[in-house]
């Protein structure tokens, strides 16, 4: 799989957009705020319908222009496929083949994307919001429809929660906190479910690529923090948990049970490695789930997805750097890297090469 033509308008600080992107190295550098990342923004947006940046896909459009346009040739086992999304204040357009996609879902599947963003490198000791999404990223990777129970249970969510905020003096809450336990359970034992089965996935593949990155023999494992009554994938338990909990859930105006309060454990020598573990170890934990994760989906899809990578070779130290070139080197797939310097990327062969200035893309050379 691989991209054969991009083009964008009115997204961001770019210039309108045309590229034809090489199918291996993609590699564009420039300062930052010049662009770059916008770029990677644009493939994620068109193979997944959102924006890793924001919760507000409208935050894409260019603040001077109306909406912005996407756009993607994406060539799969020799068929090539045409994605389109428009970009609009409050609205979104999706076109697969110049045709709208009924249901949604039959625009996912065939165009799959794995980012790896400087931000990941802190994950494992950041907040655990940010590991959810992090692990979210990786669950609709590997499972599209993952995104439409996700947000189902989403706006359920905000509806529980919007009754719980105005319950006072309210006579019909306490019903509608119930009609909402009773959409709420199932799909949060579908969420729990779909992230326990990719984790039991990656798992060893993780464990054997940390040991591939430091040759340390320490052990090292993921763990998937939910409550009781998630953890047993048991729907009638989370109702009981659900009602139990309303008083409490009523004093602070949202819902404590759930997996929105889900958490990713990286393991380090059987400890919490956000604990133990040096800045060199938690990178080489996230470096191998990365490479964990393409391994998997290229296993599970029958190709392997398109790698984003943003910046993230300035930030590796030499050793954690020269693996992860060297992993890509022995992978087909095609790569969008970015970087504030050519010579961060150590790759010699198959690359094109891109400066980025205030939102305009200019080729430089191609070796290889």
């Amino acid at each position: 799989m691989r991209i054969a033509a991009l083009a964008a308008e009115g997204a961001r600080n770019l210039a309108p957009l045309q590229l034809l992107p090489g199918p291996r190295f993609n590699v564009f550098a420039g300062d930052n705020g010049q662009g770059k990342t916008n770029l990677l923004e644009v493939v994620y947006v068109l193979a997944t319908l959102r924006s890793f940046r924001t919760s507000r896909l409208a935050d894409v459009i260019r603040r001077d222009a109306p909406r912005a346009t996407l756009a993607a040739r994406v060539l799969k086992d020799d068929l090539e496929r045409k994605y389109q999304v428009v970009v609009e204040p409050g609205h979104r357009a999706v076109t697969l083949d110049g045709k709208t996609p009924r249901p949604l879902a039959r625009y996912f599947g065939a165009f799959n994307v794995v980012l790896f963003a400087p931000e990941d490198l802190q994950v494992a000791r950041g907040a655990p919001a940010e590991r959810r999404r992090f692990l979210d990223r990786s669950v609709f990777s590997w499972r599209p429809s993952y995104l439409e129970q996700f947000q189902a249970f989403e706006k359920v969510l905000r509806s529980r929660n919007a009754v719980l905020r105005n319950a006072e003096g309210d006579r019909n809450a306490e019903a509608m906190l119930a009609v909402y336990d009773e959409q709420l359970a199932p799909l949060a034992v579908v969420l729990a479910k779909t992230r326990r089965a990719l984790l039991d996935e990656i798992s060893p593949r993780f464990a054997a690529a940390f040991e591939s990155i430091t040759r340390s023999g320490v052990p090292v494992a993921l763990e998937h923090v939910t409550a009781p009554e998630l953890a047993a994938f048991d729907v009638d338990a989370v109702k009981s948990g659900l009602a139990r909990d309303r008083r409490k859930d009523l004093a602070r105006g949202s819902t404590s049970l759930g997996p929105h309060r889900d958490d990713l454990v990286f393991r380090f020598a059987n400890a919490d490695a956000a604990n133990f573990a040096s800045q060199g170890q938690l990178r080489a934990l996230v470096l191998a789930w990365k490479t964990a994760e393409l391994d998997l989906l290229r296993e599970h899809h029958g190709d392997p997805p398109i790698l984003l990578l943003d910046d993230v070779s300035s930030e590796l130290d030499e050793t954690r750097n020269l693996y992860l070139f060297e992993y890509l080197a022995q992978r087909d797939l095609q790569c969008f890297i970015t970087t504030t310097h050519f010579r961060h990327v150590r790759l010699s062969r198959e690359r094109v090469d891109h400066e980025v200035r205030e939102g305009v893309i200019f080729p430089v050379k191609q070796t290889g």
